[in-house]
């Protein structure tokens, strides 16, 4: 027979996982009334806890890890970028440096792989670590990683993610205002037919779906009109732009969902003989300054990197030495790096 789980209590008491995690763990937030439903489910079902946090803390143990989740080689095609994590990283040591803090980095973390080192080194020593930090594209909210850390009340931050259901703090840019800083540069600028742009292999992650969101609502607001026309995924950012200019010819400018596809846009303009930014304008996100070479011309939209890995550092060190957090989301300031692939708007360019 099967132990229970969490997701069990949950079901039984008929509460979001989140509470049973709160009320099991001894977190504030939750009303006298919930938890004696939460405790008496978890009893009925005969549920046990494992090894809390603060046995964890009377240890003494202040190593944390840094857990970098990639995605499956396999179905991607190629490799994720790392410049991105790189950065975070460097933020992370920084902190760790300074407080006194040991750092385990396991990288290549793949939630299927569990033959590999990553997996095993993880989810059979996840009670050695104080706390975690999570970062990479595949990292998702139903993963058995997150599950773990979940029933076992670990401290946890991830970074770069946005999950109000969860109790695991994040830290990273806010993808609505990261949008809304792109659509309103361009429509300054005079452009209407802004058209979104990602790969097909995009979509397998959470932000696919969180900047798409924010781009419809952005136009929405902007233009009175959120055309599904306008949206274009392909192979790549390449193949993306030809799709949409081809469907599109009146389209003027391109919100691009990571500087990597933006970069990616500009030799499939070349092949329709578009110039940037003279017959179209284009617009990345994130700054990865490491891909655009020794002289960048995309503008695009800015976070501090380095910042959000020491910021989650600091935050999960605090939430290892007092209990009483529970988690937060802590977002970054964005802003509009302008380089030279934007433009006025001075005439409806003319596609033959």
């Amino acid at each position: 027979m099967m132990m229970p789980t969490m997701d069990d209590v949950a079901r039984r008491a008929e509460v979001a996982k989140s509470t049973v995690s709160l009320v099991l763990n001894d977190k504030p937030g939750v009303s006298p009334a919930l938890k004696d439903l939460v405790l008496q489910a978890a009893a009925e079902l005969g549920y046990q806890q494992p090894k809390n946090r603060l046995q964890r803390r009377t240890q003494g143990n202040r190593t944390i890890a840094v857990v970098h989740a990639q995605s499956n080689p396999k179905l991607e095609g190629n490799a994720e970028p790392t410049d991105l994590y790189l950065n975070y990283l460097n933020g992370i040591r920084a902190f760790a440096q300074s407080a006194n803090l040991n750092l385990t980095v396991i990288a290549d973390y793949r939630e299927e792989a569990t033959n590999q080192l990553a997996f095993q080194l993880l989810h059979n020593s996840i009670s050695a670590f104080a706390g975690l930090i999570i970062m990479g594209g595949s990292a998702r909210q139903n993963d058995q990683l997150i599950t773990q850390i979940t029933e076992h009340g670990i401290p946890a931050v991830a970074l770069s993610r946005h999950w109000p259901d969860l109790p695991i703090s994040t830290v990273g840019p806010n993808y609505r205002q990261q949008v809304r800083i792109a659509l309103d540069h361009l429509t300054r600028l005079g452009h209407r037919q802004i058209a979104f742009l990602a790969s097909e292999h995009d979509q397998r992650f959470d932000w696919y779906r969180w900047r798409l969101d924010a781009y419809q609502q952005a136009m929405l607001e902007l233009t009175g009109l959120a055309d599904k026309s306008l949206i274009a995924t392909g192979e790549n950012g390449a193949a993306a732009i030809v799709n949409v200019i081809q469907r599109r010819p009146d389209v003027t400018a391109v919100f691009a969902i990571n500087d990597e596809r933006a970069l990616e846009a500009f030799s499939g303009l070349q092949t329709l003989g578009l110039r940037v930014p003279q017959d179209l304008s284009m617009v990345g996100q994130d700054n990865v300054v490491e891909l655009m070479g020794e002289q960048p011309t995309l503008t695009t939209v800015s976070f501090p990197h380095a910042e959000v890995g020491y910021l989650a550092t600091e935050l999960l060190l605090k939430q290892i030495q007092n209990q009483a957090i529970s988690h937060c989301n802590l977002w970054v300031q964005c802003s509009l790096v302008e380089r030279s692939s934007c433009a006025q708007l001075a005439v409806v360019r003319q596609v033959a």
